[in-house]
């Protein structure tokens, strides 16, 4: 029996490294998005936009060790982008009263454990959102990318110290 394949050629190895890096990095792209925008489906189209972006620009990358820092700006990028565009939308009804946005992600009939713990994150969430965008975006880098404090000094353009000093306040 003879089996007949097509070799890989140079594309294809690039499209499958991009796959494991898409694998690698999309949960903390996410949560970067999500952290600034606090909306599933536009934290969602971030993800794609970056991702997207990073795989036509993937050659302008020189150091590729990089590339999850590299991403996380570009991702930073897009969020900012669009929250200060939705910032500026308003949903209004037909008595042009404006139509609050509802977070309809919400899970109903949780045990109760996980409902206290459901709760207390909503409850964290709802603290965080309360912050100035320079203080909540400190927390977001640092805890949910799980990034350093010289990375995201790097991907907000700020000195060491002022990342610093905006965590301590944060918290």
């Amino acid at each position: 029996m003879v089996l007949f394949f097509k070799p890989k050629n140079k594309k294809d190895e690039i499209l499958d490294y991009f796959k494991d890096l898409f694998e690698a990095h999309k949960k903390k792209i996410y949560l970067v998005a999500y952290g600034i925008l606090h909306n599933e489906a536009d934290s969602k189209d971030v993800v794609q936009d970056t991702f997207i972006t990073a795989f036509e620009k993937f050659d302008e990358l020189r150091d590729k060790e990089k590339f999850g820092k590299w991403i996380t700006v570009i991702a930073c990028n897009y969020a900012k982008a669009k929250y200060n565009k939705k910032k500026k939308e308003l949903l209004v009804d037909d008595n042009d009263k404006v139509i609050p946005l509802i977070d309809t992600t919400e899970m109903f009939n949780l045990p109760d454990e996980q409902f206290i713990k459901n709760e207390f994150n909503q409850k964290l969430l709802e603290h965080i959102r309360t912050l100035n965008n320079h203080h909540r975006e400190v927390i977001h880098l640092y805890y949910y990318a799980e990034l350093s404090y010289e990375e995201i000094s790097n991907v907000l353009g700020e000195n060491i110290g002022t990342v610093k000093s905006r965590l301590y306040r944060a918290k």
